[in-house]
């Protein structure tokens, strides 16, 4: 029975389709333009668009850790994994950056669906937690810089709030 991988799914499909206790990641993103996803509030924080590469970059390199195959992305720091803040005049490259987000969340749900919950339990690398620690890991990190996101369209006006119908 694949009680603990249902439940995972049942989280992801939530977090990215679903407004339950926070704004998931479609109402985040709903209606973010390019020059709003490039802004920062500062100058020096990250921007909307390097929020949403850093969420690809770590949900890929989770699907490689689940996998066993190594990530041919690699980053030497965090800050890295922010990648380059876009191009205000970049629609194209900003709807691809986000279609790209979201293959990768339903690559992490095929990925997820093929696990039953003794591989759940196992570690995902020798001397490493297991695959159920990582996902709810990946989860709540991925919630943490989608609220980044809303307070980012917040500060800028841009936010109209949760569509909690």
């Amino acid at each position: 029975m694949q009680v603990v991988a249902k439940m995972f799914l049942e989280q992801l499909d939530m977090h990215c389709y679903e407004n339950e206790w926070f704004a998931s990641m479609d109402q985040a993103l709903h209606g973010v333009k390019a020059a709003e996803a490039t802004w920062t509030s500062s100058g020096t924080s990250n921007s909307i668009w390097q929020i949403v590469n850093h969420l690809i970059f770590w949900n890929e390199d989770v699907i490689h850790r689940i996998k066993g195959t190594e990530n041919p992305h690699k980053a030497e720091g965090n800050d890295e994994t922010f990648g380059n803040p876009g191009d205000p005049e970049d629609e194209i490259g900003w709807a691809k950056t986000v279609q790209r987000l979201y293959e990768v969340m339903n690559k992490l749900k095929t990925v997820i669906s093929d696990l039953d919950d003794e591989k759940l339990t196992a570690p995902y690398a020798a001397n490493s937690y297991s695959m159920e620690r990582l996902l709810s890991n990946i989860m709540m990190h991925d919630t943490y810089h989608l609220g980044q996101i809303v307070l980012l369209r917040k500060v800028q006006s841009s936010w109209s709030g949760v569509d909690w119908s």
